[in-house]
């Protein structure tokens, strides 16, 4: 308990964690007050049209995942890793609790970057006169769906970062395969690609995108991402050297 503590004292007292916090909250204001505003009425009149506007709030699983890098790789970048490591020398007690950290902060930020876009879209909506389609089964599936996305990509984030200790390796890694390498297999092999993690992480929001798993089958997809990076990350963990 002392070292989550510590690791939850890391992420919520550096800079770097409340300029991501800022840039989301950014990002969905923008996004959402200029697409719900200035979108035709033409385009949202199905239910998918407002699912697929009011899910947004995803974006907050980079926001996540870029903060569950930073838990381990600011370790190694400022030398940190080493009274880290003598307080609890158990690499894999260390380890778990820096996904247990990661995990608590994707709800966090998924917490903040859906409810934005969800509060805000539904009000610019009804102000619109727009006639809200989505039941009430839909919008829970949405709410609960991006909350455990993204902390899963909190876990997913952490597991990265144990990989690949280099900060600016870590970073544009998981930045290149989120909006380059995973949308380029998407289009062309749509049927491998609604396995990686982006895109099965998006179904568990009740995309209906015939292309996309199944909400169910995409939150154990995903989970099985995490496991597998975590398992991965652990053994290098326990074979790196630190010095």
């Amino acid at each position: 308990m002392n070292q989550l503590k510590a690791e939850l004292l890391k992420i919520r007292s550096t800079r770097t964690t409340i300029g991501l916090l800022l840039g989301l909250i950014a990002l969905a204001l923008l996004f959402t007050i200029l697409t719900c505003t200035l979108s035709p009425g033409s385009q949202l009149l199905t239910e998918q049209d407002q699912l697929s506007l009011l899910s947004f709030g995803s974006i907050a699983g980079v926001f996540a995942a870029l903060a569950g890098v930073m838990l381990f790789t600011s370790e190694y970048r400022f030398g940190t890793i080493r009274p880290t490591s003598l307080f609890n020398p158990s690499r894999r007690r260390l380890f778990a609790t820096k996904v247990a950290a990661g995990v608590l902060s994707g709800l966090v930020f998924g917490a903040i970057g859906e409810g934005l876009v969800f509060s805000i879209g539904m009000m610019i909506l009804k102000i619109r006169g727009v006639s809200i389609l989505m039941s009430g089964a839909n919008m829970t599936e949405l709410l609960i769906g991006a909350l455990i996305g993204t902390a899963l990509w909190g876990a997913i984030g952490v597991a990265l970062g144990a990989v690949v200790p280099n900060q600016v390796g870590a970073v544009i890694a998981l930045l290149a395969w989120g909006f380059v390498v995973e949308n380029l297999v998407f289009g062309f092999l749509p049927k491998i690609g609604r396995f990686l993690p982006v895109h099965a992480s998006d179904s568990m929001m009740g995309n209906v995108q015939d292309k996309l798993l199944p909400g169910n089958a995409g939150t154990l997809v995903t989970v099985g991402w995490a496991l597998v990076l975590s398992v991965v990350g652990l053994v290098l963990l326990k074979r790196r050297d630190i010095s």
